[in-house]
């Protein structure tokens, strides 16, 4: 059975209300994945504070908020360390592909400018759908959220999708990488949580936290049996 490990390459300013706990740091077997091979690396970035971050409104897929000067520097500061971790390696990134959601879009934009890549979308990065929740303060969010069983992965959150169905997707992402080539996924913080879930080989709700915050990236290398 092949290894996955998830190496911390950056951890900036987390999202209010969360406190800056890192990202992660992970090596385990996996069972579960059936990426066959991963010879190059392959990067996951959560966007920069967007504005709604800020004004502590529930995002979900809402597309529109677009990201703060701080969430801006926040995609630099994640281009940079891609460029540097990629020239210590003597590679070059072949591929960008974001969340079509606006606040994705412009973070990767960022980094495409800084890689010469052209950014291409794919709403399967999205962020998980919280349907009613989406625009609510996270405290009405918070409040509203104790009504659902978190510990269903099949329940659809408050007409949104279910966390299998954020696992699902984002696992077929993965599942689509070329190993040929280094690529680089700019997605939303519920969405790599479950991204990592399918790499450690469990299923959402019974993996750990993981603390994503924005303009944070982590490197996943190696190979899932």
């Amino acid at each position: 059975m092949a290894s996955v490990w998830l190496r911390l390459v950056d951890v900036t300013v987390a999202e209010p209300p969360r406190t800056l706990t890192g990202f992660l740091h992970h090596e385990q077997s996996a069972a579960y994945g059936r990426i066959t091979a991963m010879p190059h690396p392959v990067y996951l970035v959560r966007h920069g504070q967007s504005q709604w971050n800020v004004r502590r409104l529930t995002q979900g897929q809402t597309a529109h908020p677009p990201l703060t000067d701080l969430g801006r520097s926040q995609s630099a500061a994640a281009a940079e360390l891609i460029a540097a971790d990629l020239d210590d390696l003597g590679l070059t990134a072949q591929r960008l592909v974001s969340s079509d959601l606006t606040r994705a879009v412009e973070t990767a934009e960022t980094i495409g400018a800084r890689m010469l890549l052209t950014v291409d979308t794919d709403t399967r990065l999205r962020e998980q759908h919280l349907g009613e929740l989406e625009g609510r303060s996270y405290v009405e969010t918070w409040a509203a959220a104790e009504e659902f069983d978190w510990s269903d992965p099949t329940l659809p959150i408050a007409g949104g999708e279910s966390l299998m169905d954020v696992y699902d997707r984002m696992a077929a992402v993965l599942e689509e990488i070329d190993p040929a080539g280094v690529a680089i996924l700019v997605s939303h913080g519920d969405a790599i949580r479950a991204a990592v879930a399918y790499l450690n080989g469990v299923k959402p709700h019974e993996s750990d936290w993981v603390e994503v915050a924005n303009g944070a990236v982590a490197r996943i290398d190696g190979t899932i049996t």
